[in-house]
């Protein structure tokens, strides 16, 4: 990685010189010297690759190097593989094609697009996905709006260029080679003439710069034969351009923004629109690394959302009719729930134009299709996205429009998601919904920003306060026991959701999702202290990852614990640690520049932690000098003295002159122009004296707890004898949660979660024991000591000690090391010593000689060689516990249902009796097989040889698919970790470790429907296998290993992450699951055993 950051700052040296050559020669080219340094900094390879660093979920940036221009609705980019996570990977040396359409720049496999198109020169014919050719990256380059490659084994080079509506290639083929040109994934193809073809999809044209002599049509596509220029080098230009209207908006494109231009004029051009929009922001600083992220970020930040209107302003609506942009441009490529949280704020306060028109354009979805866009996540987002642009000066568009689009989504109805309404009802989704927890914290959102408008645009305080009231329905779903956001329905909270009632996120990911009033999460949490240290002690351990959007905002919410200085040192430390200047430097996928967006806002030392409010949050800046050039004319500088890498810490502030002491900036300060110097230190400082920012917040105090007495109900107790210690505690500030510490000879021994509503006292209670003999002093927190005793009974105690938490691996292959853990604990008075036999299939293979004081605890650990198959029972005491040695991966066999019959339960025959529970309520007709629909499935309880796996897994079962369902179907799986599913009846799809890493997909033979067929698919180190009734149907290949340890549950026939979605019809039986991956013959031989008995059913 070192030489790939010492050859991007001499590739970026040569540049500057390539800019300035450029600027002498080039017709248009005159870009001053800011403008060319920003366009030097942006290395389009960031993000393109592997993340550097861990990430949980998406390991990859998503990003393509290929050339676009602004909000380019062609993107012409090169494309490394066809399978696993499709698209370029910098990884590869070898181009399958060039893709022109549709890259969702950041998605998992947002490198990958539509219409393909590759130069050729061999005999052989091109067939896409298995022919390619080989490149290096030392003859490969991209700026904004170029991209280059000379490839190695032919020689062909492939250049492409792009404006906001076309995109142009320019092929040179060299040698006397026989020019080529493949067109595919297209739709259907039309020849016009010899230099004009129309392709269906998307309403496409192409203009060859010269006739082809000859078409033939190849799998996949058809192939163009051009006839050899005199010299020994041949060139062949190609435009393009798609139109939603028809085919004559395309080539009308293709004339208004080419025409007559040349090749390099098209790439002057849009160089000159990239050099403006980055000149927005200039930086002052030596770090070249720093300042290419910065840029490059920037970049990423303005390919999305993009135009979708023609040349001629006219664009086919949702409501499939021919409408006129309303803006300047009309917009398209929403997903709300990926860029309401960076994105939009950043085109809010340096283009605002643009977000205008964003607008414009949602509004124009409303208009023609009854509901603002959502896409294909959970929320409302395009109204945080709306209101927030309004009360940040966005006015230009019509407000009674907006707030009926808005309430009609949130109060009016008909709503677009279905669980709206009892979400209405109950305050919450219940988790009998799909993504329960998301769905409930993120609606609540919406409604506050709602409130928002209500209150302070359109002036309608009824719907303001019931709005802000919904705005408080996270609280539904707060446990107060365990203090996380966790799936509910009525009474039962699921305590161990893993990723079920979540999207992209886990408990700990959602517990922290209220930024409409992070001071009510932390009341509601346990108040400062507790909050700031829980989440900083999450972000140390990487039990939360920056790499998604979804916390994007908690190192943020440390000011609100009254803690700006752990903001400052996580904004820092993700900056410095998680982003770099090379191809897996982005932490996770950019979606659609969200990521990059949230590093603009950041390193300028300020971030729209939550939108709806005209407020940025303070963290640190990491540049010395940052000057914004404001829409209105205006200058804003963002400046810091003693600004250094390790100086991450804020001493003071000062704003336009004056001594700042908020730990919010309004944006109106910003708008309005103006200078920010932060003084830096290497130590926290003691900025700002007022620490509490009420401002972000709707909740505006702090919980006010105190303890008004307490007592224990005894005096005196034997060792282990429950006690209990009642208290009463008063609140006078907001509602909250007070966790009341007991200790004992102070330090702390036990605790109790208690909420409290603002002004009530409320009674509880903590049970306890106590071990060493002798006088014991308890006090709960702060107030006065109480005294026990604790005496030795009468009679001695015969067992003396406890066994828990006894563990092992549930399944080890022959000759592996296993390991055996139990926890001991002494349950008497006294120090003593106790000999523990640990037995093993009625074998005693260790005596531990344990020594222990009153009450100590101890972990005992062993190893020991499994070297013989079978199963092998452990037991400490009445502890027991099981395991199993395979030497064969087909004898790794961890669940086994050999037939699925109606009834309570299916039974589980590997040996681990992990019987699966059948949910109906439908009564069958059927005795001997269980039909599986909308009221019936199969669901496997957690147990540890099903959750704690390694690096590989094989799945399979016999399915007769019944019903005709559209989109996905869930047939076998483990939440959305580990998959067999099928797509409209048509494709099966096969992936472990998690939907966004890569799958294998595969067409569904023809007699499919109603029909027996055996599936199973196998995941081994990085590769995916899919086999359809024995056979090998598609591999890939993915980018990284992955530990498939998940606590979600088996489910048969949907999946426990949507539980009312992706319902499967029909039969399923004899379903299989192996911690090994099987070989080709493994799944043969069970196919081949099998069939006779599945087809007799």
């Amino acid at each position: 990685m070192r030489l790939y950051i010492y050859f991007k700052l001499l590739i970026a040296q040569l540049k500057k010189i390539i800019y300035f050559v450029l600027a002498s020669i080039l017709p248009g080219f005159n870009l001053y010297a800011q403008q060319v340094n920003h366009l030097h900094y942006v290395d389009p390879f960031i993000g393109t690759t592997v993340s550097n660093v861990l990430t949980k979920w998406g390991n990859n940036g998503g990003c393509y190097p290929g050339a676009v221009a602004p909000s380019g609705a062609v993107q012409l980019s090169p494309e490394t593989r066809v399978t696993g996570a499709r698209g370029y990977n910098y990884t590869d040396s070898s181009v399958y094609y060039f893709s022109c359409l549709g890259h969702m720049s950041g998605f998992p496999e947002g490198s990958s697009g539509r219409l393909f198109i590759m130069p050729w020169n061999s005999g052989a014919n091109f067939e896409p996905g298995k022919s390619s050719i080989h490149f290096s990256h030392k003859k490969e380059s991209a700026v904004p709006g170029y991209y280059k490659v000379n490839f190695d084994e032919r020689p062909i080079t492939a250049e492409a260029t792009a404006t906001a509506r076309t995109g142009m290639f320019r092929f040179t083929f060299k040698e006397n080679a026989k020019p080529q040109i493949f067109i595919g994934n297209g739709g259907g193809i039309n020849a016009i003439s010899n230099k004009v073809i129309h392709n269906s999809d998307a309403n496409t044209v192409i203009n060859f710069s010269e006739g082809y002599t000859d078409k033939k049509e190849v799998k996949g596509g058809w192939l163009f034969t051009f006839s050899k220029a005199q010299t020994s080098t041949t060139i062949i230009t190609l435009q393009l351009s798609k139109s939603s209207v028809g085919y004559s908006g395309a080539q009308h494109n293709i004339d208004q923004e080419i025409g007559s231009l040349s090749f390099d004029e098209v790439r002057a051009q849009t160089s000159r629109e990239w050099a403006k929009l980055l000149s927005v922001i200039d930086i002052t600083d030596n770090n070249e690394q720093h300042n290419t992220v910065f840029y490059t970020a920037l970049y990423h930040s303005l390919l999305l959302p993009w135009v979708i209107d023609d040349a001629d302003g006219n664009y086919r609506g949702h409501d499939g009719e021919i409408h006129q942009k309303t803006g300047q441009n009309q917009y398209g490529g929403f997903s709300p729930w990926d860029t309401f949280r960076s994105l939009h704020p950043l085109l809010t306060v340096l283009y605002p134009q643009k977000q205008q028109d964003v607008i414009f354009s949602m509004l124009d979805v409303y208009k023609q299709s009854g509901h603002l866009p959502t896409e294909s996540m959970t929320g409302n987002h395009a109204i945080p996205i709306i209101v927030d642009s309004y009360l940040k000066g966005i006015t230009g568009f019509d407000k009674e429009l907006a707030y009926k689009g808005m309430k009609k989504d949130l109060v009016d109805g008909p709503f677009v998601q279905s669980d709206m309404e009892v979400y209405h009802q109950k305050g919450y989704v219940p988790f009998t919904r799909q993504e329960s927890v998301t769905r409930t914290v993120e609606y609540a959102y919406d409604d506050w920003a709602l409130s928002q408008f209500a209150d302070k645009v359109m002036n309608d305080q009824q719907t303001a306060q019931l709005s802000l009231n919904r705005g408080l329905n996270y609280r539904n779903l707060l446990n107060k026991d365990e203090l996380f956001m966790l799936p509910r329905n009525g009474e039962e909270f699921k305590l161990q959701p893993g990723t079920s009632g979540y999207k992209e996120g886990d408990k700990w990911v959602y517990s922290y999702f209220v930024p409409q009033n992070g001071k009510d999460l932390i009341n509601m949490t346990g108040g400062n202290d507790q909050f700031a240290a829980r989440l900083d002690s999450a972000l140390s351990n990487n039990v939360i990852l920056f790499d998604n959007e979804t916390v994007f905002h908690l190192p943020y919410l440390f000011n609100q614990a009254g803690k700006p200085q752990l903001t400052q040192k996580w904004v820092r430390d993700i900056m410095l640690n998680r982003f770099s200047a090379t191809p897996g430097g982005l932490p996770g996928n950019d979606d659609l520049g969200s990521t990059s967006s949230w590093y603009v806002f950041s390193s300028l030392g300020i971030y729209p932690a939550c939108p709806g409010r005209p407020l940025y949050a303070i963290g640190t800046p990491l540049f010395k000098a940052v000057t914004l050039h404001l829409p209105n004319g205006r200058k804003f500088v963002i400046s810091s003295d003693n600004s250094a890498l390790k100086n991450n810490y804020i001493q003071s502030l000062q704003v336009n002159g004056k001594a700042w002491r908020r730990l919010v900036l309004p944006h109106s300060v910003i708008a309005n122009g103006g200078a920010m110097i932060f003084n830096m230190g290497k130590e926290p400082g003691n900025w700002p004296m007022d620490k509490d920012p009420v401002e972000l917040s709707s909740t505006q105090k702090n919980t006010a707890f105190k303890i008004i007495d307490y007592s224990v109900d005894k005096k005196s107790v034997v060792p282990h004898e429950p006690l209990v210690v009642k208290f009463r505690l008063k609140n006078t500030g907001s509602k909250g949660v007070k966790t009341v510490k007991l200790l004992v000879n102070g330090k702390p021994y036990g605790y109790r979660n208690c909420l409290v509503e603002q002004g009530q006292t409320v009674q509880d209670s903590i049970m306890f024991r106590l071990y060493p003999v002798g006088k014991t002093t308890l006090t709960l927190d702060n107030t006065l000591p109480l005294t026990v005793e604790v005496k030795l009974p009468a009679k001695p105690q015969e067992h003396a000690f406890e066994i828990s938490q006894l563990q092992v691996k549930p399944m080890i292959r022959l000759n592996e090391n296993q390991e055996i853990k139990y926890l001991i604990k002494n349950t008497g008075g006294l120090k003593q010593t106790f000999i523990i036999p640990v037995i093993q299939n009625d074998s005693v293979v260790f005596t531990d000689n344990i020594k222990l004081n009153a009450g100590g605890v101890k972990t005992i650990g062993h190893n020991i060689t499994a070297s013989k198959k079978g199963f092998k029972q452990v037991k400490v005491d009445t502890a027991k516990t099981v395991y199993k040695v395979y030497e064969d991966a087909a004898e790794s066999l961890m669940l086994n249902f050999v037939s699925i019959a109606p009834g309570k339960s299916v039974a589980d025959s590997s040996g681990f009796h992990n019987n699966g529970n059948i949910i109906s309520t439908q009564a069958t007709t059927n005795k001997d097989q269980l039909l599986f629909g909308d009221s019936t499935y199969v669901e496997v309880p957690n147990a540890p040889v099903l959750d704690n796996m390694g690096e590989s897994i094989s799945m399979m079962g016999w399915v007769y698919p019944t019903g005709k369902e559209k989109g996905l179907t869930d047939i076998i799986t483990k939440g959305d970790n580990h998959v067999l599913q099928m797509t409209d009846n048509k494709t099966l799809t096969f992936f472990a470790g998690g939907w966004g890493r890569g799958d294998c997909t595969v067409n569904l033979p023809t007699d499919w429907h109603q029909h027996w067929h055996h599936i199973a698919g196998v995941y081994s180190g990085k590769k995916l296998y899919l086999y359809i009734d024995g056979i090998l149907v598609g591999t890939s290949e993915l980018d990284v290993t992955a530990d498939l340890s998940v606590n979600n549950k088996w489910t048969l026939g949907r999946n426990e992450e949507f539980p009312s979605e992706r319902v499967f019809h029909g039969y399923i039986n004899k379903v299989k699951v192996f911690k090994a991956a099987l070989s080709a013959d493994d799944i043969k031989g069970i196919v081949s055993s099998e069939k006779v008995s599945i087809l007799q059913q």
